[in-house]
């Protein structure tokens, strides 16, 4: 670990919180990684009783409401999970003081003029071995519990993160904040290791009442506090960055900075991250650019040169890395402190040799190794919690997590609207995509009107606004300033979940589902998904018909199914059974660019069932089809057209222009012109000097 720098500032985060105190930055470099942490720099006069009264509070309402959904999901299963979880706390100290009354009674026997005690000696092994057998059965009954209880925790949390994420929307999930790491294992583990923690505490417990319990004389106490001085020292001498330290909390006052220990990291080595960029082309998406370039061998020479160069620099996790730090003084004093127990009672035997036995040298050793062993538990899994209880609360944030996208309070349509469709307007429109420089908008100072029933197409250059103007219009995006109008009305001002219902859009962006063909094409109309003769008019109009007919399930087809399917140490060309089964496994069923863009419009046209669509927008959406099936695609479109307003996106100048209201030329975020086809042709502008851009492209060459 090599400290870069070190500087103190005033942190923003501080005054918010009314916290006292200065912050200072610490820059280390830990393996391929540059990590920025942030220290409190204070003293015991600047201690904040409410700050860690609060830390410690909103720590432990999560765990109360943790423990509170899971006792509700599976009550009966978690009390034996509990019940199982404090035997096995509680078993090692009574077969321990079991062992320990079998060695005392052979040493009375070897010692005595009578022999062995052979009832007392053999009521204790059978005592022993009935124990052994009741813990054995009661550890086999929780584990099938445990998986139970598991699977029910496991399904309810998985249920709790799909609504939270499909309620967010699209800048809220462009938010630098990742919840990538969260899922449903999370509460259980934050649960098992909560359970985990309390029982070892109490394991703990009983083995210092045992320890009591044989050395009677006083020696009992000392004798414990010397068998967990190694553990806690080793606590004291290891590095966290995850939370606070336990050295913190004895020499600070500040708890809620080491709670949430603030941390900058980035992977800085360019050879790592070049290995891993490297490490994605692997995945399904990129195989055919790979294989048809000819570029694995480019690939694999390229990721080994990287890996040479990296050398041996650990690509280890920071925080690892962090935790991983051992004062060196503290590991030796720890190591000569483990022997202070053995120290202790070969002491007290040389010195007061009445007072100690074999039995109880022998037992006083082991329960020694096992104090021990659940000290550096009881460290381990106070440290896990911590950390789990960071990402649990992460996890419940996502429940109350408020849309970036505020809706409105009126609905749509308004009382005065035209049957022909949905009048838009934008009056001075800016905007910038979020990370975007300051300096950079998509839109700027954008004003134009869009009649009911116009058919609209806007056309530009790529990067020129073209298809901000949909996102806009179907309020994914809010405008920076300026104002978007949806029939005279502010759009901010209607409900969301009526506009949407408004609105049908067809754009490139648009995805198949890992869903069979019919949900494909039915869900662009959740109430009529199942009029199957609706789903098939829908794949007419979309060209998706004769995909239907040729695919072996027809409409039940699942495209990009998720599935689990290997064989291991079997090979499809061997003759044997297994080899068999292995070639009889489920494929893929494979679709063009094109055949995906004929499903995606047809789930359009299956909307259109819906007597609420008010406006279409279609958005690049036959970057993929042949010259046939787009003319289709438009011309079934403007078929459908009655009612409904609707603006084409396209780079595309074809047909499609010549039968348009109106047309917006785009360039840099602004309309550069608009008008009729004719009336731009006439201008001879931007739009005129695209178009014949376009037309020289189709213009028949002589052959030489």
């Amino acid at each position: 670990m090599t400290t870069l720098n070190t500087h103190s500032a005033t942190s923003n985060r501080h005054k918010k919180s009314n916290r006292s105190g200065r912050t200072e930055i610490q820059r280390l470099q830990l393996g391929v990684y540059q990590v920025m942490i942030e220290k409190r720099i204070s003293s015991v006069f600047t201690f904040d009783v409410a700050e860690t009264v609060e830390a410690w509070r909103a720590g432990l309402q999560v765990l109360k409401r943790l423990v509170l959904d899971v006792t509700r999901i599976a009550p009966l299963m978690l009390f034996i999970m509990a019940f199982s979880k404090i035997w096995e706390s509680l078993e090692e100290v009574v077969l321990l003081g079991l062992e320990t009354r079998l060695l005392r009674i052979i040493e009375i026997g070897l010692s005595s003029a009578d022999g062995m005690m052979a009832r007392a000696l053999i009521m204790t092994v059978i005592t022993r071995v009935l124990f052994a057998m009741c813990s054995s059965l009661i550890h086999h009954w929780s584990r099938d519990t445990e998986s139970r209880a598991k699977s029910r925790v496991l399904h309810y949390y998985d249920d709790f993160l799909l609504i939270a994420r499909l309620r967010m929307d699209i800048p809220a999930i462009q938010d630098n904040r990742s919840d990538d790491h969260l899922n449903s294992l999370v509460p259980w583990t934050t649960f098992t290791v909560l359970l985990e923690l309390s029982t070892k505490l109490l394991a703990v417990a009983s083995q210092l009442g045992f320890m009591f319990h044989i050395v009677q004389s006083g020696h009992g106490v000392i004798f414990a506090t010397l068998c967990i001085m190694k553990p806690l020292i080793g606590a004291l001498s290891r590095k966290n960055m995850w939370s606070m330290r336990m050295q913190k909390i004895l020499l600070s006052s500040s708890l809620t900075d080491h709670l949430r220990e603030g941390r900058v990291v980035e992977a800085t080595n360019t050879d790592f991250l070049r290995m891993r960029s490297l490490r994605t082309l692997e995945s399904e998406e990129f195989r055919s650019d790979i294989l048809s370039g000819d570029l694995v061998q480019y690939i694999i020479k390229e990721f080994r040169n990287a890996r040479k160069n990296l050398g041996e620099t650990e690509t280890e996790s920071p925080e690892m890395q962090y935790y991983n730090k051992h004062s060196s003084t503290a590991s030796l004093i720890a190591s000569f402190v483990g022997d202070f127990p053995l120290i202790y009672y070969v002491a007290v035997a040389l010195i007061k040799p009445s007072s100690m036995n074999l039995s109880t040298i022998a037992s006083l050793q082991q329960s020694a190794i096992l104090l021990r062993w659940l000290f550096w538990d009881i460290f381990y899994h106070a440290d896990t919690l911590r950390q789990y209880i960071s990402r649990l609360q992460h996890l419940y944030d996502l429940e109350k997590a408020t849309p970036t996208i505020k809706d409105g309070d009126i609905s749509y349509p308004p009382e005065k609207h035209s049957d022909k469709g949905m009048s838009l307007e934008l009056n001075h429109v800016s905007f910038s995509y979020p990370g975007s420089k300051e300096d950079t908008k998509a839109l700027s100072n954008v004003s134009f009107r869009i009649e009911p029933g116009e058919l609209v197409v806007i056309v530009g250059a790529n990067g020129s606004g073209k298809s901000t103007f949909v996102k806009l219009l179907t309020r994914l995006y809010d405008v920076d300033d300026g104002t978007v109008l949806i029939d005279g009305e502010d759009i901010r001002r209607f409900k969301l979940p009526d506009i949407r219902k408004a609105i049908a859009t067809l754009t490139q962006e648009h995805l198949l589902f890992p869903l069979s063909i019919a949900e494909n094409i039915g869900l662009g109309c959740p109430d009529a998904m199942t009029d199957m003769d609706l789903v098939n008019k829908a794949a007419q109009m979309g060209g998706a018909k004769e995909i239907m007919n040729k695919l072996g399930n027809g409409v039940k087809t699942i495209l990009d199914p998720f599935s689990i399917q290997y064989g291991s140490r079997v090979e499809e060309n061997e003759q044997t059974e297994l080899s068999e089964a292995l070639k009889q496994l489920k494929k893929k069923v494979e679709v063009s660019g094109g055949e995906r863009q004929r499903l995606v419009a047809s789930r359009t046209f299956m909307r259109f069932n819906s007597e609420s669509i008010r406006f279409v927008a279609v958005d690049e959406p036959s970057s993929a089809l042949d010259p046939e099936g787009e003319l289709q695609l438009f011309d079934n479109l403007r078929e459908a057209k009655a009612g409904k307003t609707m603006v084409f996106v396209t780079h595309r100048f074809g047909h499609l222009t010549k039968y348009a209201d109106k047309i917006l030329c785009m360039k840099e975020g602004e309309v550069a012109e608009h008008g009729s086809h004719a009336e731009l042709l006439a201008k001879k502008g931007e739009y005129f000097k695209m178009y014949n851009i376009q037309a020289k492209a189709f213009e028949t060459v002589p052959l030489s």
